[in-house]
């Protein structure tokens, strides 16, 4: 073939490409782009008195309904108060809905809704929080469970994490009662105590009692994501809305490794137990599993196209083409490497009693947050291939229950266009797209009693307010909260 002629069949194929990849990128700009605005409007009746809504949100944070692994240290009797203290805080919640106390780690309200017909929805929270411990140079700048409001702002463990969402939950029925206003379908609340700690004790309870009940789900709502305020720096400025659409999975696997016992001046030479578990940590942590971008994280950067500068809209927009770019550039930071992998960490290492003796045993837990299209078999397998030859034990840990990813929800369904909606009634600057949650939350217990699982509490937060969750100083703003519960009001209208 004469050199001009493959010239100008290069640069017919660019031209072929290039018009491929704007036609798209256009096409997604339009789609996407067009506004939520005019779709649903505000039918809020009225406004609630946000000065008692602070109010008895600080009396939540004054009630330390901690979780500690250690189930032996939990205080009962503050879980048993909380559930008091809600009955106490909404009178008019307690007089029309149905209350089902569970056990101090679980409680069920049932209100019903006008037409028996329609299946019913069901919003989910917990009332449990982690310890709230100083962490070496860090320390609480207002006591933690005093529910202090300083400068517009409430501190406290469990304002972010999440009895928010319970607040709101609780305070938005509580308001549309004084209303006379009544769901169209059914709502149901069910409130775990121990989510900090697996959910077994309560979310996993009241999902098998829902279970035997035979009730489906139009949609189930619980934590997960938040409104990201400026994590995502190719926004410039702009907020995204993280709906939660779909859940990692969880399991954490013991890995040992045996030895003869003795004494630390004779040892066998590349035989230690120590020794034997630390070159399959290795093997371990320099093979990552590998990276994937699985349709909701898909969905969630085509959604982003209208609203980044052209050339990444052009990225964005062609993933068919740009993938493997795109998976290079999330791998390069850890917070956007763990949405397009499983993840493997060592938490736990465990061997030895004297500094003169050499143990018989080594012992590690490695956690995983497993990626959709993995499961907690496949990482099974994948960790007993890479340690052929180690004589490395691997075992599903027993101190914590493990499970598969959960199944994404529709991305384009009633659901999350639904909360899209609402959105742009409550937090009209925001860019509301589905996202993966790595994290573990109730939600993946009732997973099988609905096909739509969405998990979202409408709070705006810096990547250092993300930093308080399970950290220090965790607070949040009375503006917050005051946008956080109409987002719920105009939700609950809009059922």
């Amino acid at each position: 073939m004469p050199v001009v002629l493959t010239v100008w069949c290069l640069i017919l194929v660019t031209f072929i490409l290039f018009s491929g990849c704007l036609f798209r990128y256009v096409r997604l700009k339009q789609y996407y782009g067009q506004s939520a605005d005019s779709e649903i409007k505000a039918t809020a009746p009225g406004q609630p008195d946000v000065a008692g809504v602070v109010q008895r949100f600080a009396r939540m944070i004054q009630m330390p309904t901690v979780s500690w692994t250690d189930k032996n240290k939990r205080d009962i009797r503050i879980f048993e108060e909380f559930q008091a203290g809600l009955e106490a805080m909404y009178p008019l919640v307690h007089q029309h809905l149905t209350r089902r106390i569970i056990s101090p780690f679980g409680i069920i309200y049932h209100w019903k809704g006008k037409d028996s017909k329609k299946k019913p929805v069901l919003f989910l929270a917990h009332y449990d929080v982690v310890p709230a411990e100083d962490k070496g140079d860090e320390v609480w700048q207002e006591d933690p469970f005093a529910g202090v409001v300083k400068d517009g702002v409430l501190w406290g463990r469990g304002t972010l994490d999440v009895k928010c969402q319970l607040l709101f939950q609780m305070e938005t029925a509580e308001f549309l009662l004084s209303r006379g206003w009544q769901p169209e379908q059914d709502i149901f609340f069910a409130f775990g105590g121990d989510e900090e700690i697996a959910g077994v004790e309560g979310a996993s309870v009241m999902a098998a009692l829902f279970r035997d009940q035979g009730l489906e789900f139009e949609f189930v709502l619980d934590e997960g994501g938040v409104i990201a305020t400026d994590q995502m720096t190719f926004l410039n400025g702009k907020a995204a809305a993280l709906v939660g659409m779909a859940e990692k999975g969880f399991v954490t696997f013991a890995i040992s490794a045996a030895a003869e016992s003795g004494h630390s001046s004779m040892p066998d030479k590349g035989k230690t137990a120590i020794g034997h578990l630390a070159r399959g940590i290795v093997r371990l942590e320099i093979k990552p599993f590998p990276a994937h971008l699985d349709p909701v994280m898909t969905s969630m950067l085509e959604r982003f196209v209208p609203h980044v500068p052209f050339s990444l809209g052009m990225l964005f927009a062609n993933l068919w083409l740009t993938r493997p770019l795109m998976l290079y550039i999330f791998s390069k930071n850890r917070a956007t490497d763990s949405l397009i992998r499983t993840t493997q960490a060592v938490t736990v290492f465990r061997a030895g009693e004297q500094e003169n003796i050499l143990p018989s045993e080594a012992l590690c837990k490695i956690n995983h947050r497993i990626f959709p299209g993995d499961t907690v078999e496949t990482v099974r397998r994948r960790h007993t291939s890479t340690l052929t030859g180690l004589d490395l034990r691997v075992e599903t840990s027993d101190s914590w229950p493990f499970n598969d990813p959960i199944p994404s929800g529709d991305v384009d369904g009633p659901a999350f266009n639904l909360i899209r909606r609402v959105l742009a009634i409550t937090h009209p600057h925001v860019i509301a797209v589905p996202y993966l949650v790595n994290g573990s939350t109730d939600s993946k217990y009732y997973a099988d009693l609905t096909r739509q699982v969405l998990r979202f509490c409408p709070l705006e937060l810096t990547s250092k307010d993300v930093a308080g969750i399970h950290g220090v100083n965790e607070k949040v703003s009375v503006e917050n909260i005051e946008k956080g519960l109409n987002f719920y009001i105009e939700l609950f209208c809009h059922l």
